[in-house]
């Protein structure tokens, strides 16, 4: 299943992203409102196409995937908080989508909600290079052999692998208590924030080495996603701020 998407309407949504925005670059116009995305975070009553954060997690994750760097999470979340506007994000930067906030709960739920946004957007990143290192490994070759035959890369492989399932998974939780259980939220958004954060870490650095020197250079398209990754990473506070949040 695509990441996120329960509904045959998110997947169709999810597919056609996939097809769309690789050629869409960090261009707004192209990769948003050209594709009726801007509606997203409108609710139904004002023609919008709904708030379901699900919605919009399938989006950022897609964004990651095709590693489109854009705005995504603070627009949605502006959206849903009331901001209107055709021309662009309708914002672009964490403090100003807080600065929209009426109350100490709702900027609450709009911070938890850019740290699940991003935290969709680095599954669809991880997913993106793990891909990348299966199908370099079955190409590079060391003593005459693929080097995706050694075992230790194999499991190498098989732990990243595990580390993006329970990314993915956390994160489903958490997009479900953003907008179902307040009590239950904090901490789903915590977990998932710091399982995100060694996600994009270890994924990160196991593609680039299985790249070899390579792993960071302008060919390759990785390097992109390792920093874009790690920036996301970085961001919505930190992951021990995090960790603090979960065990209180």
């Amino acid at each position: 299943m695509t990441a996120f998407a329960r509904t045959d309407e998110q997947r169709m949504l999810a597919e056609s992203l996939d097809a769309s925005l690789p050629g869409a670059g960090a261009d707004w116009a192209i990769a948003v409102e050209t594709s009726g995305l801007g509606a997203l975070g409108v609710p139904a009553e004002e023609e919008g196409l709904g708030t379901d954060l699900r919605d919009a997690a399938v989006v950022a994750a897609a964004l990651g995937r095709a590693n489109v760097v854009l705005p995504w999470a603070e627009h949605w979340v502006a959206a849903r908080l009331g901001a209107r506007g055709d021309a662009g994000p309708r914002a672009d930067a964490p403090a100003a989508v807080l600065a929209l906030a009426t109350s100490t709960v709702e900027r609450e739920w709009a911070e938890d909600a850019l740290t699940v946004l991003h935290c969709a957007e680095i599954v669809g990143l991880s997913r993106t290079m793990l891909r990348d290192a299966a199908l370099f490994s079955k190409e590079r070759k060391q003593f005459g052999v693929a080097i995706g035959s050694f075992q230790a890369l194999r499991h190498r492989m098989a732990d990243m692998a595990m580390l993006l399932e329970q990314a993915d998974a956390i994160t489903d939780i958490a997009i479900t208590a953003c907008d179902g259980d307040e009590a239950a939220r904090p901490r789903a958004v915590s977990a998932a924030r710091v399982v995100c954060d060694d996600a994009a870490r270890q994924v990160g650095e196991g593609a680039v080495q299985i790249h070899g020197a390579m792993g960071l250079t302008a060919e390759l398209r990785l390097g992109g996603y390792f920093r874009r990754a790690r920036t996301l990473a970085q961001g919505d506070g930190t992951a021990r701020a995090h960790l603090r949040r979960y065990a209180a």
